[in-house]
């Protein structure tokens, strides 16, 4: 029996081998956070193939007990196909993924620890425990926590080094050519502000501006010792936040001069917990800018007004309608199929008439403040409208695509939060005459909000749409119940369970003189939740 075990650990390491990149590439999609990887994870609890290798440890300990070595034979084989249909599941799916494992330096190193752990649970298994020779191939989502836990302090080394090589260049490059760093932060619009305020700057200054969602504290570093020159007057940092803190951290790294706030919202609620953590953590942010420097708020959110309070100098204030505590604002905004004109208007300083090719009310919002920080660092009312003319739509971000068909696509993938959605709705109700199109699998990280905020979802899709395509299990019934209640026709409503299936069985209705928008699109672990 005993050369029996050693099969059947081996069998079982083996199983745990096979299904290490489907773990590391969860851990990964999670941003390496274990909070993330153990919500992922009990999102799945009832989902195979866990619950078979759970049955099957538990098989085998019985049969040790026992002394039923043919059993033993039987489920190590069970562990090692099941482990095999896994992995080849995985194979065929790879070819589909939005965004696909990336076997960085941390995703090898986090896989040699997964497989370390398991390979020490199975010698003292073999050993000590033989009873138990089914559990080291059950506890692989186990393992991978673990050595999630065991790489952390090596993760924080070389984060730390690479944190102070990138905080060295740009201290070294302020010295040199009086380099400006710009910190944006907000629950939304921080990517299409970002972009607009480099477009606007860049009517007077060579700009370096963090590429696509490069938000976090590797991806700052990445960008600035790599791509942070001598010759760049602006730098500007997107600056993300999951957790307390995280804000904190990126203004140690980057000592922002200058800063935008564009918005507090429930994104991120999960893992935030309430909305007053939220703001905190977003003007950790203002309370980090240089003092001789300026803060740029939303001053139409209410929640950054509030926050706007605690700090210890007052900020700058944007919004979209007149209003005495703005120190910018729009009026004459008329939104057109193919872009935007109002006027921009700087009290005591001046207007100017702007246009774009940007859709939507929310988008103005963005560049009023792009633009008024702008004005602020040395800009001329006449260079900002210039820079604003020229400011290129956000691939993925309300991104009008006219492929030729006479169907017009709204592509707004790679955005996640409430007041997103209803600026996208609203943009959708401007395509008059045409049927009406949305494709959506809702929202993620609202907490205990996501049932309510999803309700009224439906309830705003009812109002605009046509037609309601909704993707994946994940958000689907709350969704729905919005969707029923505002009377909604049941055979307008189309399911699917991905985007795939949703382009395959349902999008090929689409006819000349459609619109369809594309309202976020979670990434494949969560898709499939």
């Amino acid at each position: 029996m005993h050369g029996v075990i050693w099969i059947a650990v081996l069998c079982g390491w083996l199983s745990l081998a096979f299904r290490t990149a489907p773990l590391m590439y969860y851990a990964q999609r999670e941003s390496y956070q274990v909070q993330g990887y153990i919500r992922h994870h009990l999102r799945r609890t009832v989902r195979m193939p866990d619950l078979l290798l759970w049955a099957i440890a538990v098989i085998d300990l019985v049969a040790v007990v026992l002394g039923a070595t043919l059993i033993v034979w039987l489920m190590s084989a069970a562990t090692l196909g099941v482990a095999l249909r896994d992995w080849a599941a995985w194979r065929r799916g790879r070819p589909n993924m939005k965004v696909p494992l990336v076997w960085t330096a941390r995703a090898k190193r986090l896989a040699v620890a997964h497989l370390a752990v398991g390979a020490i649970e199975a010698v003292v298994v073999a050993l000590w425990l033989p009873a138990l020779a089914g559990v080291p191939a059950a506890l692989a989502v186990v393992n991978a926590l673990l050595a999630l836990l065991l790489t952390r302090p090596v993760e924080s080394g070389v984060q730390a080094r690479y944190k102070r090589r990138a905080n060295q260049r740009i201290r070294r490059l302020k010295q040199l050519n009086q380099l400006r760093v710009v910190g944006i932060t907000g629950s939304y619009g921080k990517t299409s502000t970002k972009f607009i305020l480099a477009a606007i700057l860049g009517a007077k200054y060579d700009v370096l501006a963090t590429p696509g969602s490069y938000n976090t504290p590797m991806g700052i570093c990445k960008v600035v010792n790599s791509d942070l020159e001598a010759h760049h007057q602006v730098f500007i940092a997107e600056m993300g936040a999951r957790h307390k803190g995280d804000i904190r951290e990126l203004v140690r790294l980057a000592e922002p001069d200058y800063s935008i706030i564009t918005a507090v919202g429930p994104a991120h609620l999960e893992t935030f917990g309430s909305l007053e953590a939220i703001a905190h953590t977003k003007f950790d942010l203002a309370r980090g800018t240089s003092p001789d420097g300026v803060c740029v708020v939303n001053g139409d959110n209410a929640h950054c007004r509030e926050e706007a309070k605690t700090l210890e100098r007052p900020p700058l204030f944007y919004g979209l309608r007149q209003a005495d505590h703005l120190s910018a604002y729009a009026r004459d905004i008329t939104v057109g199929e193919r872009g935007t004109v109002f006027t921009l208007v700087l009290p005591g300083d001046g207007e100017v008439e702007c246009q774009t090719r940007l859709l939507g009310q929310h988008n103005v919002l963005n560049i009023v403040g792009a633009a008024l920080l702008a004005r602020r660092m040395g800009l001329t009312l006449e260079e900002i409208a210039r820079g604003i003319e020229r400011i290129e739509p956000v691939e993925h971000r309300l991104q009008l695509i006219d492929p030729g068909t006479g169907i017009l696509v709204i592509d707004d993938a790679f955005n996640s939060n409430p007041e997103g959605a209803a600026a996208a709705l609203e943009v959708l109700s401007q395509f008059e005459g045409r049927r009406k199109w949305i494709v959506t699998p809702g929202m993620v990280e609202l907490g205990a909000e996501s049932e309510m905020v999803h309700r009224e979802f439906g309830r705003r899709m009812a109002a605009v749409c046509d037609r309601v395509v909704l993707v994946g299990r994940l958000n689907q019934s709350a969704m729905l119940a919005g969707l029923r209640e505002a009377g909604f026709p049941e055979d307008r409503v189309m399911l699917a369970a991905s985007l795939a299936e949703a382009q395959a069985k349902h999008l090929n209705q689409l006819a000349p003189g459609d619109v369809v928008l594309f309202e976020n699109d979670l990434p494949d672990h969560l898709e499939r939740a």
